[in-house]
């Protein structure tokens, strides 16, 4: 755990934000219980420290929330469990009444806290809660209320207006810029914005890229996701995805086009033989790492009931910058089951040999980057033709991407490669126009 605190805190995505500010929170009411505590032990107030040996275990408790457990029910409990003391300290413990304002400025925090890092939650949290948050402030600010000697005690100020406006407007002035900050105005924030609606407002689609084999017979396809706005037409996947990843999207995107590739596999195959045409998804680093990938995949798999072999999942050579162990485990466990694995993009990423050797990686697809430039730069080339050797020396299937003539199919096929897809065979599809594919490889191999 500690190992590893660097990545599972490290980046924007709005969940670790969330638990990097559920520690932070966690960790300063630990600091402030213990002081307190110690304070009034020290006073002789031992209740009131058994009160803030109360709030220091809920300081533990956060801290704990923000690596463990579902993350939204831990919200509810620690948002309300912190008001709920805070109010209790501001009745009960009156042995510092000097410092008495200054308890208040607990909830100032908490009401600021909550709307701006809990803006993406709930309705009730980001926005009712903060009210609440601010309500009590006031009320406290204005009354001085405290329990003593069996009573409630008022300790209202003298000139409570001018008391009440000095406090109330810099609060609210405060709050409507935490509520003007945390607007999201830029491209990125619109797209981010959207695209969570994409799913539900069904406009996202999948469209499928044929692979080939050296005789050009059809051996399976890519499963590529596009996102057809109704205002801005297609978007391209190379300005939404960053996006997604950015904003932990690509976590429901990504199961969501598990979800629709196996249920079109399911649908093809009631109506036509697929054999053994293989199917291959994207598989996000962020996605991969999740804690339920694995179990929600094999229950995908389960519900359709796909062969594992008949999937090929690709990750990118940069996953691998995460916990390696565990995606190491999750990639043999797949393996184990049939469940072929391919690195995206090779050539131009994070230390591709070392990712070729450490794991159970059965094909490499190299960068259309590279293939692009066999013709131009002799240096692309022979990083292509050497790979292609070193992976055939490994026993791993190479698939060359970015084929858009046959000139580099030629090329490539007699340097050995193994498969190939392009724009030379297709352009992604979609899936009625995939299916006339399938049908045209079932006829060649009906033929054969």
């Amino acid at each position: 755990m500690v190992k590893n605190l660097p990545f599972m805190l490290k980046g924007d995505s709005p969940e670790k934000k969330l638990r990097l500010t559920l520690m932070i929170a966690g960790v300063s009411s630990i600091v402030a219980g213990i002081y307190m505590a110690l304070l009034n032990l020290a006073s002789g107030q031992d209740s009131i420290a058994f009160l803030y040996c109360l709030t220091t275990t809920l300081g533990f408790y956060t801290v704990i929330a923000a690596f463990y457990g579902n993350l939204n029910r831990n919200l509810y409990i620690i948002t309300h469990a912190l008001l709920f003391s805070i109010v209790l300290l501001f009745l009960l413990d009156n042995g510092h009444l000097a410092a008495k304002h200054s308890e208040y400025n607990y909830l100032i925090a908490l009401t600021i806290g909550a709307a701006l890092v809990l803006r993406q939650q709930s309705v009730y949290l980001s926005k009712l809660f903060p009210i609440i948050c601010l309500m009590v402030y006031l009320f406290f600010i204005s009354t001085g209320l405290t329990w003593q000697r069996g009573n409630f005690q008022l300790n209202i100020p003298q000139e409570p207006s001018f008391y009440i406006v000095n406090c109330l407007v810099p609060i609210v002035a405060l709050l409507l810029t935490v509520f003007t900050s945390r607007g999201d105005y830029s491209e990125t924030d619109l797209i981010k914005r959207e695209l969570s609606y994409a799913i539900e407002k069904q406009q996202l689609d999948l469209y499928y890229q044929p692979q080939v084999d050296s005789e050009k017979r059809l051996i399976g396809f890519e499963a590529l996701l596009r996102w057809k706005h109704p205002a801005k037409g297609f978007i391209s996947p190379e300005v939404f995805i960053p996006v997604a990843e950015k904003s932990g999207l690509i976590i429901d995107i990504g199961k969501w086009v598990m979800e629709r590739t196996l249920q079109q596999i399911s649908d093809w195959d009631r109506e036509h033989n697929l054999r053994d045409l293989v199917f291959s998804i994207n598989i996000s680093p962020l996605q991969l790492i999740h804690r339920d990938f694995t179990h929600d995949t094999l229950l995908t798999l389960s519900h359709y009931k796909i062969r594992p072999e008949r999937l090929k999942f690709e990750i990118t050579e940069t996953t691998f910058i995460y916990d390696q162990k565990r995606i190491g485990d999750v990639i043999n466990h797949f393996s184990q089951l049939g469940i072929k694995w391919a690195i995206d993009d090779f050539g131009v990423g994070y230390s591709s040999l070392k990712s070729i050797s450490d794991f159970a990686i059965d094909d490499i697809k190299i960068d259309k980057s590279l293939i692009m430039q066999i013709f131009k730069n002799e240096s692309s080339a022979i990083v292509v033709q050497k790979t292609i050797e070193l992976s055939r020396e490994m026993g791993i299937k190479v698939l060359a991407e970015g084929i858009e003539s046959e000139e580099y199919f030629t090329y490539l096929r007699d340097k050995g490669c193994h498969l190939f897809q392009g724009y030379h065979f297709a352009r992604p599809l979609p899936a009625t126009d995939a299916l006339a594919w399938i049908k045209k490889g079932s006829k060649m191999r009906s033929v054969e």
